[in-house]
């Protein structure tokens, strides 16, 4: 959304978002942002596609995709309709970064985020986002299948994911906590265990938000959002490589907050 956004107003258009929930994301945008934009979440996708002159498809593994292709690199593609269907950051000569980030900083979440927001104290010392939920025992999950990625794509997942795991996130809190460095943190995960061994380890130095879900429902991904606003409220990130979730949660905080990602930094 924010470099399609960023490259509509270069180019004198309108953004117009297309959010159809599915079993990647089963909220609508107003769940999850009180977003003034035009949003269309009927499914008419394949009667704008063929309507729009210029056509990306970032989608590596659906037919004719083309991932990073430059989104209007021809100086005179500034006429006609653009559709873009993306997972991923937009690329192109109209790229503009500190635009991004403060389209993104300017988005205002719904109440219900900002309820569970205001529910944890913060801001805490130290901020964690364990992302540990790829693999072979969560394949199953329609979310998390090997058919979601080109092959390659998906073994650089999990290897990352494994770099990710809570051992290298605990060695680096107990450092923090024992030089004085930190006292509180707040904690992120995609698993209960998680979160239990953490409580486990560190007791009322723990924040988090409370949570009996971990799939992709409405009501997780409010809590998603939140997460997010709350990692962004601490001094030091120590954030999960190769997860977009630590990459936006950063960009939000702004440019100037320690970030460390794991398997890299610690």
């Amino acid at each position: 959304m924010a470099s399609a956004a960023v490259m509509a107003q270069a180019t004198d258009r309108q953004l117009v978002v297309l959010w159809r929930p599915d079993h990647h994301c089963e909220a609508h945008i107003s769940d999850v942002l009180d977003y003034e934009g035009p949003v269309i979440s009927a499914d008419v996708c394949d009667g704008l596609r063929a309507r729009s002159e210029h056509i990306y498809n970032y989608m590596e593994i659906e037919e004719g995709s083309v991932f990073q292709e430059p989104i209007l690199a021809n100086e005179s593609s500034h006429y006609g309709d653009v559709f873009v269907r993306s997972a991923y950051t937009l690329v192109g000569p109209l790229f503009d970064r500190t635009a991004e980030d403060l389209f993104l900083r300017g988005l205002r979440p719904s109440k219900s985020v900002a309820d569970l927001v205001r529910s944890v104290e913060h801001p805490s010392d130290v901020a964690v986002h364990i992302r540990m939920a790829t693999g072979p025992a969560f394949d199953h999950l329609s979310y998390e299948s090997p058919e979601n990625w080109p092959p390659e794509r998906h073994l650089e997942l999990m290897e990352w994911r494994q770099k990710s795991d809570i051992a290298r996130f605990v060695t680096r809190l107990d450092a923090l906590f024992a030089s004085g460095e930190a006292q509180t943190v707040f904690a992120a995960a995609d698993l209960p265990a998680t979160y239990a061994a953490l409580i486990e380890r560190y007791g009322k130095r723990v924040r988090y938000l409370k949570r009996t879900e971990y799939d992709r429902s409405s009501s997780q991904l409010q809590t998603g959002l939140a997460d997010m606003m709350l990692l962004t409220a601490s001094r030091l990130f120590l954030a999960s490589n190769w997860s977009s979730f630590s990459d936006v949660a950063q960009r939000l905080a702004g440019p100037h907050r320690v970030f460390e990602q794991s398997g890299v930094d610690f």
